[in-house]
C-alpha cells in the first residue's frame, strides 16, 4: 500500500510539470497571440510619414542658417575718418542700408558717435602698413571723407594727411575689385569765383586759396589719376555742411552768434549763405556709388534753398536765445572791419597757441555772393531729404541745445582757450 501511495505521489509529481508546462505554454501562447495582429503593423507604412516630415523641416534650417553665398552677398564698405562728422554719418547710413561696415580712424580718436553695429579697426591713412588691417577680405566700396579740415592748418599737415593719405588709400583700393571709391571733396576748391561765373558748376575754373583747399584739389587730381589705372572713383563736392554733431564750418557761425545775448547786426547784408545737410551729403555719396556713368565724375552737393545772410541770422538767432539789434552800416565798411578783426584774431591766436576767434574764411561769407548749381546731381534722379537750409538749421540747433553745445560760458572759454583742430 505504501508503494502505491508513493507511486501516486511520484506520478503526481511527474504530472505536475506537465500542468505547469501547460500553464506556461498558455501564457506564452497568450503573449504570442498578438503576433498575428502585429503583422499588419507595417513599418513601411510609417516610413513615408517620417520622410515627409524631414522634407518639411529642410526649408526651416535654411532660414535659420543662411548659406555662405547669402552672407557673401552683403556688401562690405570701408569708411575712413569714421570718428569724424562726415565719416560718422556715412557709417550710420550704410549700417541703416544693411551694409557690413568697416569703420576706421586713428587709434586715439574719440569713438563717441561711431555706430556700434560697425566693425571699428584703427588705422592711419598716412601709414600704408596700417591700412592692410582694414583691406583684409573682400571689399566692395570705399568712402573716403577722412581729411584735415581746418582753414588754419599748415601746408605740411594738409599735404601729409589729405594728399599722401589719399594716394595711400587709392593704392590699397586698387588691389581690390571695388564697385566704387567715393571721395568727399568740397566746393571750396573753386575758390572765390567772379560774378560772371555764377552759379558755380562742375565745369568752373578751380582757384583754391587756403592750404586746405589746395590739398582737396590735389585729392581730386589723384582720384582722376587712379581712374586711369582702373579704380572706379566718383567725387562729391559738398557745400558748407551742417547737421547734428557738426562743430566746425557752418557750426562756427552758429556758435559765434550764440555767444551774444544781444547782437547788433547789419540789416543790409545781401550776400548769400549756402549749405547742405550732412545726411544729404552721405546719401549723395551712396547714390552715385551705384551709377556706372558716375565713374570719373564730380558732383556738387548743395540744397535747393537760397537765403541771404540776413535772412539766415534773423531765423537762427531767436532759436538760440539771441536778440538781434538791427543797425545800418555801409556794407564795405562792415566787411573791412570784419577783415581787421579776423587778422587781429589770428595774431592773438598765434601768441596764445589757440584758434582764431574769427577766421578769414568766415569773413568771406559776409562779402561774397556765393551760389552753386546742383543740376548735374539732380539730373541723375537724386532728391534731397533736407532741401531747405533754415529747416535743417532748426533741427541742428535743437541737437546743439539737447547736447549742451550752446552754453555761452563754454562757448567763450573755447573761443579764448580753444585748441587747434590739427
Amino acid at each position: 500500500m505504501a508503494k502505491k501511495a508513493t507511486t501516486k505521489k511520484t506520478a503526481a509529481a511527474k504530472a505536475a510539470p506537465k500542468s505547469v508546462a501547460n500553464k506556461t505554454s498558455k501564457k506564452t501562447a497568450a503573449k504570442a497571440a498578438p503576433k498575428p495582429a502585429a503583422k499588419p503593423k507595417p513599418a513601411p507604412a510609417k516610413k513615408p510619414t517620417a520622410k515627409a516630415a524631414s522634407k518639411k523641416k529642410a526649408p526651416a534650417k535654411k532660414t535659420v542658417r543662411p548659406s555662405v553665398t547669402d552672407v557673401r552677398s552683403v556688401p562690405t564698405a570701408i569708411v575712413t575718418g569714421a570718428c569724424g562728422f562726415a565719416g560718422g554719418h556715412m557709417v550710420d547710413l550704410l549700417v541703416e542700408k544693411g551694409f557690413r561696415v568697416i569703420a576706421t580712424d586713428l587709434e586715439g580718436a574719440s569713438r563717441e558717435f561711431v555706430n556700434p553695429k560697425a566693425e571699428f579697426i584703427p588705422a592711419d591713412i598716412t601709414n600704408v602698413d596700417s591700412l592692410k588691417n582694414i583691406f583684409k577680405g573682400k571689399i566692395d566700396y570705399v568712402y573716403h571723407p577722412a581729411a584735415i579740415f581746418d582753414y588754419e592748418a599748415p601746408w605740411e599737415i594738409c599735404e601729409k594727411v589729405n594728399v599722401f593719405g589719399m594716394r595711400n588709400i587709392c593704392e590699397m583700393s586698387l588691389k581690390q575689385n571695388l564697385k566704387r571709391f567715393v571721395l568727399f571733396s568740397t566746393v571750396s576748391v573753386y575758390g572765390h569765383p567772379e560774378p560772371d561765373e555764377l552759379p558755380v558748376r562742375e565745369s568752373n575754373t578751380k582757384r583754391p586759396g587756403t592750404n586746405y583747399e589746395r590739398s582737396k584739389l590735389m585729392q581730386e587730381e589723384i582720384g582722376v589719376e587712379y581712374v586711369g589705372k582702373g579704380l572706379p572713383v566718383s567725387i562729391v563736392q559738398p557745400a558748407p555742411v551742417y547737421g547734428p554733431r557738426n562743430v566746425y564750418g557752418v557750426a562756427t557761425i552758429l556758435f559765434l552768434l550764440a555767444k551774444f545775448p544781444i547782437l547788433p547786426f547789419p540789416v543790409n547784408l545781401d550776400s548769400y549763405i549756402v549749405g547742405v545737410h550732412i545726411r544729404d551729403v552721405c546719401r549723395a555719396a551712396l547714390f552715385v556709388s551705384d551709377i556706372k556713368e558716375a565713374i570719373g565724375e564730380t558732383y556738387i552737393v548743395i540744397d535747393n534753398s537760397r537765403y541771404t545772410l540776413r535772412e539766415f541770422v534773423e531765423f537762427v538767432c531767436p532759436l538760440m536765445g539771441v536778440r538781434i539789434m538791427p543797425v545800418f552800416i555801409p556794407r564795405d565798411l562792415f566787411v573791412r572791419a570784419a577783415d581787421h578783426i579776423a587778422d587781429a584774431s589770428r595774431s592773438f591766436a598765434k601768441i596764445m597757441g589757440t584758434r582764431p576767434f574769427v577766421e578769414k574764411d568766415m569773413v568771406y561769407y559776409l562779402k561774397a555772393v556765393y551760389t552753386f548749381d546742383n543740376t548735374k546731381l539732380r539730373s541723375l534722379g537724386f532728391e534731397f531729404e533736407h532741401p531747405d537750409l533754415l529747416e535743417g538749421a532748426r533741427e541742428t540747433i535743437e541737437w546743439y541745445k539737447e547736447n549742451g553745445y550752446l552754453d555761452r560760458r563754454d562757448l567763450w572759454q573755447k573761443a579764448i582757450f580753444g585748441k587747434n583742430r590739427y
